[in-house]
């Protein structure tokens, strides 16, 4: 396993760019969540995450396909141009739904522990993560960044990307009316960590 820890402080704020997802592929992400079995990498022991996500790694429509490949490249594209890297890879991405006063989560880093930087950490080989609001219908749901004292709200289409390490905590605050959906994606420059997209094979 991985171990990665910050050896500097990082100071960038996360890459914002609105309108990256047109709102009918975000709507298309959102339909094909809600029709799709979930779970597929989840434990019944997790049960924070546990029936709320859909892998994008087994993917039964040949358009969401396009569309997941399709910000894979270009989001990694982005990201290597904002934080001035030569090349990353995908590591891992799927939609994720955030249900209404049931749901927040606290201030966490992607690749390691934030107070115990020595624990090993089962994701530490991200480098980069991605979250992309696909709707704006529901209140609260905040994507917060307190050490940058940034709070970002849903709206349709924005990216945010931003390091995996001890150098941008982030959390996501309660939905306190209707449903927030996301894609989220994570970055890495292992090519043993390399995620890839199938049709799955009913």
């Amino acid at each position: 396993m991985i171990k990665q820890v910050d050896t500097h402080t990082r100071v960038d704020f996360p890459l914002e760019i609105e309108n990256f997802l047109s709102p009918e592929d975000c709507n298309l992400l959102i339909k094909y969540y809600k029709k799709s079995p979930s779970n597929e990498h989840i434990e019944k022991s997790d049960s924070f995450w546990y029936n709320r996500t859909v892998s994008c790694k087994y993917l039964t429509s040949k358009e969401v396909r396009r569309i997941v490949e399709s910000l894979h490249y270009r989001i990694i594209g982005e990201t290597c141009g904002y934080y001035n890297e030569k090349y990353l890879y995908p590591d891992f991405s799927n939609i994720v739904y955030w249900g209404s006063n049931t749901m927040e989560m606290g201030l966490h880093c992607d690749n390691t522990y934030m107070y115990d930087s020595e624990l090993e950490h089962r994701t530490a080989q991200r480098d980069y993560s991605a979250v992309l609001c696909l709707n704006e219908d529901y209140e609260g749901g905040y994507t917060i960044f307190p050490e940058h004292d940034k709070k970002y709200s849903g709206n349709t289409g924005r990216l945010i990307v931003f390091p995996s390490g001890r150098s941008h905590p982030h959390g996501v605050t309660k939905v306190t009316s209707g449903s927030r959906y996301i894609f989220s994606m994570w970055m890495t420059k292992d090519v043993n960590h390399l995620f890839y997209t199938n049709i799955k094979q009913l």
